[in-house]
């Protein structure tokens, strides 16, 4: 008797317990920061390539792809991605050849055994812009510009963040706290976590 006792007493407190460990959890909120506050969600916005049967357009990518090498290879890297993995975007054998042949690739002088550069070749893998990380946040106002290579698969809601993110610059709210605003050389999207982001609206 005295051991179904001990039984159901602690049965009552286990249940105690996890009563009151459920009600603190529906009743607590977490602080709000200005960030939360001011952070924007993505827009609701539907591409093509959506989807388990989602279809990409090649001459779309073509185009993103110049985009990129005009305006984002400045400061991004592509360091995942391959010359010879354009063939994925309709490019043929003698194209992507090209292509590769217009960058500047780390190489070695055959002669003197110094490190030199050379055209790329379709096996290369997309250069860096910059050097290193310090030779990168000297010119990006203290901020390493992230690669680019898996950047729609990282980012939670992939293209609809990328979209958003470059479409979504403004001019900064008179609500914001001026300890929030952009300083020099930043600029106000609500889209990117902190709210300000060393990367200009693109034009």
């Amino acid at each position: 008797m005295a051991r179904i006792l001990s039984i159901l007493v602690g049965l009552f407190f286990t249940v105690a317990l996890a009563w009151s460990l459920l009600v603190g959890l529906l009743n607590f909120e977490m602080p709000h920061s200005v960030e939360h506050d001011f952070h924007e969600h993505p827009k609701d916005v539907h591409f093509a390539s959506d989807g388990a049967f989602g279809k990409f357009d090649r001459q779309q990518l073509q185009r993103g792809l110049q985009v990129y090498k005009e305006v984002c290879a400045a400061c991004h890297s592509l360091r995942l991605v391959a010359f010879r993995d354009l063939a994925a975007l309709g490019y043929n054998e003698a194209e992507v050849k090209a292509f590769a042949a217009g960058f500047q690739v780390p190489g070695i002088d055959q002669t003197t055994g110094e490190a030199t550069t050379r055209p790329g070749i379709a096996t290369d893998y997309f250069p860096k812009p910059f050097a290193n990380d310090i030779a990168a946040r000297a010119a990006n106002n203290n901020a390493i510009p992230p690669d680019l290579s898996l950047m729609a698969k990282a980012r939670h809601d992939g293209a609809a963040y990328v979209y958003s993110l470059l479409t979504g610059y403004q001019d900064a709210p008179e609500s914001l706290p001026e300890a929030n605003r952009p300083g020099q050389g930043l600029y106000y999207n609500p889209y990117f976590p902190n709210l300000n982001l060393a990367m200009a609206r693109p034009q």
